[in-house]
């Protein structure tokens, strides 16, 4: 995940500075069941001090007196008015620093600065801007001039249908505005002109837009698991425990898989995309939560649903969330996945039902299927079952994530959030297996970024779970890779290389074998994600990249017959390599394939043109969205 654990020994120094560690460690390793563990961490935290006693937020941020920002903003004023925007700019930001993000101050600043950027031709800004204060604390009646220039600034972006969205609400906010009746006849005149030229541009848009195909799983869909191709199966190995293998042999390109996440959270903080684990748009340009100025949201639908699924409940204690030990993301989605299910099953049932999932023992084959034999994303027992190292964990682990699961059920019982005692241990469990669970199955979501140049080919677009994509086991050399998206949340997965049938299907977790040796993808796949790696680079102990042979001979041709064709071909790959254009891979996609499929079957691994051929596919597949 390439993520570090914040401040690992937070608990344990504490403790050990109370010099109870030692004993800690002894009592901790008596507990029976993850119930147990739990209440046992509670009341140490509770009886050393160590939870906070109230939400004092006001700790985490230093803003200066309103006043000062006041004067920053009549001095940008001054600066907007000779013209001199730079320098507009410059105290609109120091005016909007200096107070909280939910006041009118806050409000004001930023959509002034919003008007000098647009004065500057910086459209993107403008509109970023206007869209942070569009839900704020701004003056109702000043509100129709952020929708008025909204609309422009999107006109000027060529985002046409949310232009004519924002000239409908400015023509509604007019109604509210301080101006004279004559003024304001003149002004939704105007407004409505410009709606007008947008419906002519959403109409020729529309006759020359451009319909994406829809990805096909390759052979259908699987009966059971709905997710995968219908040419894979689930079998157990010796080795790697439960695995995705062909039924049939699979070809380069061939779609694999097609998964939704389970749950998600946007990756940066300063985010372009939304907060809804139901959307995850992206988008430069978003509307921040009112509450909590701290997430953001594509429209309101995305935020009310946000708000059901629990984010209303997170506002009051996010600063809190994001300061927790551990890894930020994962506390987030952590609480964020706990609350989503919490809040719609209830505590009686979420409970029965962690409760007998704890007590079970499920044929590992069958773990996360329901009751009508079918593997679905959607089901939270599902991701709940998901591999975690919770029973293999050391002690001064389990510790850390019980404190961390202590430390946000805190949190929300301060906010005034109710979980009757008698469940407390139960929900104390379950989260503590959400964070483990996430800790080994969550995955950083990368797309193709519309908005950058193609040598920066992917945007980190959210942190989430995948869980039938979870089922994919890890080689060093990955058959199968992440490719062009249907959504911006819809992962697709396909075949990179030919699979022939029986053989397992793996991707790769970012250990390959090109660019480390076996000895160090051994100590990181022990270390961070607690297996083992048995495929063939480590179990042949393949070279890396500076020592793969580029050259045909004896040694690595497997068919003598074909040995002429195969030396033709790679000459002419060789020039083919030279000549194309990186953002010009996709349409040769099918020409890597053929010549990918020509070396798998006649040239002997590892060969330096067979790892260029199989990189310049998985560039294709992320460069164009679209594949």
């Amino acid at each position: 995940m390439d993520l570090e654990f914040d401040d690992f020994s937070y608990y344990s120094t504490r403790l050990l500075l109370a010099d109870v560690l030692d004993d800690v460690y002894v009592e901790m390793a008596k507990t029976q069941s993850a119930k147990s563990r739990f209440m046992f961490t509670r009341d140490l935290l509770r009886k050393h001090n160590m939870l906070d006693s109230s939400l004092d937020t006001d700790k985490f941020f230093e803003y200066e007196h309103p006043t000062v920002s006041e004067s920053y903003r009549q001095r940008g004023n001054e600066f907007f008015k000779a013209k001199m925007y730079d320098e507009a700019v410059d105290m609109y930001t120091k005016s909007l620093k200096s107070c909280k993000p939910t006041t009118e101050c806050n409000a004001l600043a930023v959509a002034n600065r919003s008007a000098a950027h647009f004065r500057m031709g910086k459209y993107d800004l403008c509109l970023k801007g206007l869209r942070v204060v569009m839900w704020a604390n701004y003056p109702s009646k000043l509100a129709y001039k952020l929708y008025e220039r909204a609309g422009n600034a999107e006109r000027k972006l060529g985002l046409i249908e949310s232009a004519k969205e924002s000239y409908a609400e400015c023509l509604t906010r007019l109604d509210e505005a301080d101006m004279s009746a004559e003024n304001k006849l003149k002004f939704r005149a105007a407004v409505e002109i410009a709606a007008t030229e947008c419906d002519q541009l959403l109409t020729y848009q529309k006759r020359t837009m451009k319909t994406p195909p829809v990805e096909q799983l390759v052979g259908g869909r699987n009966e059971n698991i709905p997710a995968l191709s219908a040419f894979v199966e689930l079998k157990m190995s010796e080795n790697m425990g439960r695995g995705v293998y062909a039924t049939r042999d699979i070809n380069p390109g061939d779609v694999v898989a097609i998964d939704e996440p389970y749950i998600s959270v946007p990756f940066q903080d300063d985010s372009e995309v939304c907060n809804y684990n139901g959307c995850l748009k992206f988008d430069f340009a978003l509307f921040r939560c009112p509450k909590c100025v701290m997430v953001y949201y594509c429209n309101k639908d995305c935020m009310n649903k946000d708000y059901e699924d629990g984010h209303h409940l997170v506002c009051p204690i996010i600063c809190f969330i994001k300061s927790t030990p551990g890894i930020s993301k994962i506390n987030e989605l952590a609480l964020k996945w706990f609350l989503k299910d919490y809040l719609k099953m209830g505590p009686k049932k979420y409970c029965s039902i962690v409760d007998n999932f704890s007590e079970s023992k499920t044929d590992p084959i069958t773990r996360g299927f329901n009751e009508i034999g079918q593997y679905k994303s959607d089901n939270f027992l599902t991701a709940y079952s998901l591999d975690c190292s919770e029973n293999k964990m050391p002690t001064h682990v389990l510790i850390f994530f019980n404190c961390i699961a202590v430390d946000i059920l805190h949190y929300l019982t301060l906010s005034g959030f109710k979980i009757p005692e008698r469940y407390m241990g139960s929900v104390g469990a379950s989260l503590v297996r959400i964070l483990t669970v996430l800790d080994s199955n969550a995955r950083k979501l990368s797309i193709n970024n519309p908005y950058i140049s193609h040598q920066e080919l992917t945007f980190i677009l959210a942190f989430t779970l995948y869980p039938t994509i979870s089922l994919f086991n890890h080689s060093c050399d990955g058959n199968i890779k992440r490719s062009g998206v249907i959504t911006d949340r819809i992962r697709v997965i396909k075949a990179v290389q030919p699979i022939p049938k029986g053989t397992q299907l793996c991707c790769n977790y970012g250990i390959m074998f090109k660019e480390d040796d076996k000895e160090l993808r051994q100590r990181v796949s022990n270390d961070r994600f607690d297996f083992n790696c048995y495929c063939d680079p480590c179990i042949k102990n393949w070279p890396t990249l500076k020592f793969i042979p580029n050259r045909l001979s004896t040694l690595n041709i497997l068919n003598p017959k074909m040995a002429d064709t195969v030396s033709s071909e790679c000459e002419k790959f060789v020039k083919f390599k030279m000549s194309v254009k990186p953002e010009d891979l996709c349409q040769h996609l099918n020409y890597l394939y053929s010549f990918i499929k020509l070396l798998y079957t006649n040239v002997k691994r590892p060969f330096a043109l067979y790892e260029d051929c199989l990189e310049m596919i998985g560039d294709a597949h992320i460069i164009n969205k679209f594949l």
